[in-house]
């Protein structure tokens, strides 16, 4: 019989004994919401959101679409259609301040919410200058101020937006925070100090800012001596990048249509990605890059009918042949341009995400990589092309598929004519096949178990660990 210390030992609360830093370093992993919350549980409780290092709230988009009616004529007093989350903010902050004893000095500061106009910017304000005052050691800080999808090929579009009262100015000293990690800004101007001081900034990602010219975001990368990962998003005034004095570890660069050179030393490139129009052979230059790149992901977002852009893809992607992992979406990919498919000896793993439009471009794929391992395809609903040949089961018979293939992955599988083809020329040949994933539509318990039995009879390896979502 157990004896009644051990009962109470039972008992005992051991998370609440934990010391107040780590306390509150395990709340920060959650939102803070239910991080406030936990100062209901008892009095040891009450201060524990004093230690939390990371504030994060972030609207969801299209919230305030319907706003304006309610905040205008039933809520005068409430000047912004982002009240709620500029309450949660406030009391988040005021949280930290008003317990007892010392607080812990934030790490991480975010939020998002659709647009920043004259009355929110005075909130955005105060709260920068508390963040900055208390992050000593290290702060990573992200500010987004638009919502919503972001490649645009319209010129002025984000210009127009500004003019509405769209974007944010980071106050001067900002720049100047020798504390600051990792920076995040998306749709906020950059009215640049004339000294800039971010000595320890390893992380710099930049989206749809202003300033005029890609001169203050060339200067502002020039400022970072500890860049590691960089990353320019809808940047539009954005011409030239010249990223030559230190050694990225990753870059991105995605949507900036108005690009003409980047030129980057990547002897130390461990991920690039790219997502805009084929770019021509002057755009990328990768200076001593490493004949292996470990991970690349590729987004044709617009491809024009001609045969000069086929080429482009063709010699881009020759650029990037030494890549172990890729992740290309093709769905404004044709069909005949995977004929000029480069060859990748050292691709592990490839992700294909888009509409199916031909088996052929598969195997054109597969063909090319002889050493390929694990195959994810994130399906769209397909698209028929008239007059499209059906392949046998031996034109699939690629030594990679029949010999090096262990997992196949195959998301948002809607079982039409493409994909129930895709799935039986691909299984009827994995003859290494170890592991199988596919993700179901949602739909009828009928639907699902047809789609399951139909799928399991193509599987021809043995002892394969089939998991259906």
């Amino acid at each position: 019989m157990a004896s009644p210390s051990s009962f109470g030992n039972r008992r005992r609360d051991r998370l609440s004994d934990l010391p107040e830093f780590l306390l509150g370093h395990v709340l920060s992993f959650l939102p803070n919401k239910q991080a406030g919350r936990t100062a209901l549980l008892s009095r040891r409780w009450r201060h524990a959101f004093s230690n939390v290092h990371t504030v994060s709230f972030a609207e969801r988009p299209g919230a305030r679409a319907s706003d304006w009616t309610t905040f205008y004529y039933e809520a005068k007093e409430k000047k912004s259609c982002s009240a709620a989350l500029l309450d949660d903010v406030w009391s988040a902050l005021l949280c930290r301040r008003r317990c007892a004893g010392t607080h812990a000095p934030l790490r991480s500061f975010q939020v998002a919410f659709d647009s920043c106009i004259g009355w929110d910017r005075c909130h955005v304000d105060q709260w920068l200058s508390y963040v900055l005052r208390y992050s000593i050691q290290e702060l990573n800080l992200d500010l987004r101020f638009r919502l919503g999808p972001i490649c645009s090929h319209r010129s002025g579009e984000d210009m127009e937006w500004r003019r509405r009262g769209g974007w944010y100015d980071p106050p001067r000293y900002l720049f100047s925070c020798t504390a600051m990690r990792s920076l995040r800004l998306a749709y906020c101007g950059l009215n640049l100090p004339a000294t800039i001081d971010l000595p320890f900034v390893h992380t710099l990602r930049l989206t749809g800012v202003g300033g005029g010219s890609g001169g203050s975001i060339n200067r502002l990368i020039a400022s970072c001596p500890c860049l590691l990962d960089l990353t320019l998003e809808a940047c539009s005034g954005l011409d030239k990048v010249f990223v030559l004095d230190r050694r990225l570890r990753r870059f991105a660069l995605l949507c900036c249509h108005g690009v003409e050179t980047v030129d980057i030393d990547a002897s130390e490139l461990r991920s690039l990605d790219y997502c805009g129009t084929p770019p021509p052979e002057s755009l990328l230059f990768l200076r001593g890059a490493p004949e292996i790149i470990p991970e690349c992901t590729v987004d044709f977002c617009k491809v024009l009918p001609e045969e000069a852009e086929h080429a482009r893809v063709a010699r881009f992607l020759e650029k990037i042949s030494g890549a172990k992992r890729l992740h290309l979406h093709h769905q404004c990919l044709a069909p005949k341009t995977f004929e000029g498919f480069p060859w990748f000896p050292n691709m592990t793993r490839l992700v294909l995400q888009g509409p199916l439009r031909s088996p052929d471009m598969v195997r054109a794929i597969l063909e090319q990589t002889p050493n390929l391992e694990i195959l994810t395809l994130l399906m769209d609903v397909s698209v028929v092309v008239p007059d499209e040949e059906v392949p046998d089961d031996a034109s699939f018979s690629v030594p990679c598929l029949r010999h090096r293939v262990r997992e196949i992955n195959m998301v948002h599988y809607q079982g039409d004519l493409l994909q129930r083809m895709m799935a039986r020329l691909l299984l009827g040949n994995a003859l290494g096949l170890e592991r199988l994933c596919v993700v179901l539509p949602r739909g009828s318990f009928q639907l699902q178990a047809g789609m399951k039995s139909e799928i399991e009879s193509l599987v021809v390896a043995a002892d394969v660990e089939k998991i259906f979502l």
